[in-house]
């Protein structure tokens, strides 16, 4: 059997971090507690059982409207009702309290075009939560992503690219060429990377994306209004999860001379592109007077363990053009002048950064900078306890009311391969589905498509048809996870 070593492994926020999973805070979700500066998120059910008889009825009578100009009303009537002790609650901005107040005083519910610009910046993007607590997690395939950016950088060693970088197909070409294979001899096969679950429940925030150019200029950055819930980083924050290294199987496509190594190694080579890029991000921080702070931040948190045992990583939305993309290999597109078309670079000439308002100037922070820290080896019991919260919320914020520990299952499961299954993709619930002899398995894709044969892709994700395919999967008790998709 081939050898797989299992790291536990630690992630500590160091500046704010979003991770996209296609939900929101609706403004019909939630109210703002302007004393407790916080929004108080609800179901919309929860909310219609918290009112009197009186005001269900005035509610039904608002909804019953249907207009552009009751949307406002009925925003104007929550956000008298009472806070209740269920309901969960986020920090929320000074920016953030003078937009909603806009909202809910100032706007002429007679001018269409104010209600509906208004509504539509005023759309809060969720970062990965767990549905059981609602605490945010680090989705594994984010961490796995980062890595192989860093992995890929480092095997290109900033060599400047032969290949036409303005053709659509020159990013795959890229990765085949210094992974040596398709799909199936892709080295990054053998890196297992679970969720990272929080320990306890990290506090979020929600806050501004603002868009600045990295030289001081008189003219102001472009870019559409983002309000993101962040995980906040001048709060102790933890994630923990399990990489496991694997070895390739003999017989296996991925050739053992370009296989990641199965030891500390992987993690200096998967990160060293990181630290090269906290400090070149140092300079347009700088430049428009902003401090970094991160680099100074990871050295203060872990001193002489840091670019040792601890490394540096950014994940997430807005963490860079230049940190998701291969040095040598770059073709960023920028934003003309107002009238002027769009061109193409190596280098970006904005950045994204974390503000209390959409025009802050000052308190930015660069998003997305982690610490990983990597653990011993623990092949008995790799996986950490989950503590699972059922939350009440307070002026004064969460108080726990019941703790239940789960314990994740020790590796390594069971594995099973359905040789002829039928796979299908779910655009709307992003949903992968595989059936085999009358037993299914799915598992919902963030973004990240790499566990399917790229051969499938085009019939199966462009065209969502149906396809034929070898499935491998885990078995954990009567839970079947899809882990490998390929061509017969």
């Amino acid at each position: 059997m081939a050898k797989q070593v299992p790291y536990k492994v630690r992630l500590h926020i160091i500046s704010p971090v979003h991770i996209g999973c296609d939900d929101v805070y609706e403004p019909t979700g939630f109210v703002v507690d302007k004393g407790a500066k916080r929004l108080v998120a609800f179901d919309p059910l929860d909310f219609v059982r918290s009112l009197d008889t009186a005001n269900r009825a005035k509610f039904l009578t608002i909804c019953d409207k249907g207009t552009l100009e009751s949307i406002i009303e009925l925003y104007r009537f929550m956000g008298k009702c009472k806070v209740q002790p269920e309901w969960r609650s986020v920090a929320v901005s000074e920016g953030f309290l003078s937009s909603y107040d806009r909202v809910m005083t100032k706007i002429n519910p007679r001018i269409e075009r104010d209600i509906k610009q208004e509504l539509n910046k005023f759309l809060i993007a969720r970062t990965s939560y767990l549905p059981l607590d609602q605490a945010p997690y680090i989705p594994g395939s984010a961490l796995k992503g980062a890595l192989r950016t860093g992995w890929l950088n480092d095997l290109n060693q900033g060599r400047k690219s032969e290949l036409n970088l303005n053709d659509r197909n020159a990013a795959k070409d890229l990765e085949k060429g210094l992974m040596k294979g398709t799909f199936e001899a892709d080295p990054f096969r053998l890196v297992k990377i679970s969720d990272l679950l929080p320990v306890g429940i990290p506090e979020t925030r929600i806050c501004y994306a603002v868009n600045k150019k990295k030289k001081l200029s008189q003219h102001e950055a472009r870019g559409p209004q983002q309000i993101l819930e962040v995980i906040r980083h001048d709060k102790q924050a933890i994630f923990e999860g399990v990489i496991t290294l694997h070895e390739p199987e003999q017989g296996s496509p991925i050739r053992r001379e370009n296989a990641v190594p199965a030891d500390q190694a992987f993690f200096l080579k998967a990160t060293g592109f990181f630290l090269k890029e906290m400090l070149s991000d140092a300079d347009p921080l700088k430049g428009i007077n902003l401090p970094s702070g991160v680099q100074d931040a990871m050295k203060k948190a872990f001193g002489d363990r840091f670019l040792k045992e601890v490394f540096p990583v950014r994940i997430g939305r807005h963490a860079g053009a230049e940190s998701v993309t291969v040095a040598g290999a770059r073709n960023i597109r920028i934003m003309g002048k107002q009238g002027e078309p769009a061109k193409n670079g190596f280098n970006s000439t904005t950045l994204w950064l974390a503000g209390d308002s959409p025009k802050a100037e000052n308190n930015l922070h660069p998003f997305g900078w982690v610490a990983l820290e990597i653990l011993p080896p623990d092949a008995a019991n790799p996986y950490p306890m989950r503590t699972f919260v059922d939350r009440k919320v307070s002026a004064a914020g969460v108080i726990p009311l019941a703790l239940q520990q789960v314990a994740l299952p020790k590796a390594p499961l069971e594995r099973m391969v359905w040789e002829k299954a039928v796979v299908t993709w779910s655009p709307g619930n992003t949903t992968l589905t595989a059936s085999f002899e009358g037993k299914k398995a799915d598992i919902r894709l963030s973004g990240e498509r790499s566990l399917v044969a790229e051969s499938l892709h085009k019939k199966l994700f462009e065209k969502k048809a149906p396809v034929s395919a070898r499935v491998t999967l885990e078995k954990e008790g009567n839970l079947l996870k899809i882990i490998m998709v390929e061509s017969i």
